[in-house]
């Protein structure tokens, strides 16, 4: 991975302070169907089309954005120092978050079907950058260190 492609160090910053009100606003609009006022417009008419514009609210798609952003901007910041071994550690976390990703793909088409497959789906939005977050620091701060102090 190109290090002129990721963003500055103090996205990362910016992606953990939106994290928060992020999933807080993300679960209030799934769990408990809140509405941001100025995100919606209309009323839904039971029997109305999925798709009709004249009954839209944007709440959940704020929602959605703001997540996958923070998600980005804490995946994909360097480093203060990037090295060689960061860029390894970044690929192989990359690798297999990819690979996780797509057998829970893989495994919701086999045996989940209708309504929560799409949810599944929905899911799989996130679970490629939370995986990938996980694997990255989990081989950069816990196995780093216990490697740097098994040296010393």
């Amino acid at each position: 991975m190109l290090n002129n492609l990721l963003l500055p160090n103090k996205f990362r910053k910016v992606g953990f302070v939106l994290l928060i009100p992020a999933l807080i606003l993300m679960i209030a609009v799934f769990y408990y169907e809140y509405s941001i006022p100025l995100l919606s417009y209309g009323t839904p008419k039971p029997g109305s089309a999925p798709f009709d514009l004249k009954n839209f609210d944007f709440s959940d798609e704020l929602a959605m954005l703001l997540t996958m952003f923070s998600l980005f901007c804490i995946a994909f910041s360097k480093e203060k120092h990037e090295d060689e071994y960061l860029r390894e550690v970044r690929w192989k976390a990359l690798q297999v978050s990819v690979y996780i990703n797509y057998l829970v793909i893989a495994l919701g088409t086999v045996l989940i079907y209708g309504l929560n497959y799409l949810y599944v789906l929905y899911a799989n939005l996130f679970t490629i950058l939370v995986i990938f977050i996980i694997v990255y620091y989990y081989r950069v701060y816990f196995k780093g260190r216990l490697s740097k102090e098994e040296q010393s």
